[in-house]
């Protein structure tokens, strides 16, 4: 019994620390300051993707788009472009979702998601029609 106490009571201990010192947004920031890090990349995108998974659409939608700006080609980029794609339709954010849904199908025409890219290309653009060129 004393053991499991000590183990709630060590992990209780953990967690506040971790409450109170860690900030989440102090690791895009550090890869935001050091973007010739071989870190920068990967902190951009699975920040992005915590984000996502959280919920906070906005703050992931600035976080692929961040990362496809610093990183324009790169490991990530096919998968940043399919997150940031998501995020903007959830935002509501239209020219955003149709410039991901572009650049993805251009980029990656037999990526893994190219068809899927393609028809949400087709429905957003019947939905959405964007300005004629």
């Amino acid at each position: 019994m004393k053991r499991y106490i000590f183990f709630v009571l060590a992990l209780y201990g953990a967690y506040y620390y971790y409450s109170r010192h860690f900030n989440f947004n102090r690791t895009l920031e550090y890869a935001q300051k050091n973007q010739k890090s071989m870190l920068a990349q990967p902190i951009r995108y699975y920040g992005g993707l915590a984000y996502y998974q959280s919920s906070q659409y906005p703050k992931a939608q600035e976080a692929f788009s961040q990362l496809l700006k610093d990183h324009p080609t790169g490991y990530y980029t096919m998968k940043a472009l399919f997150y940031l794609e998501d995020t903007a339709e959830l935002n509501r954010d239209w020219p955003a979702a149709r410039q991901a849904l572009e650049r993805y199908v251009e980029e990656f025409p037999d990526g893994k998601h190219a068809e899927l890219m393609r028809k949400r290309l087709e429905i957003l653009n019947y939905q959405h029609p964007g300005p004629v060129p």
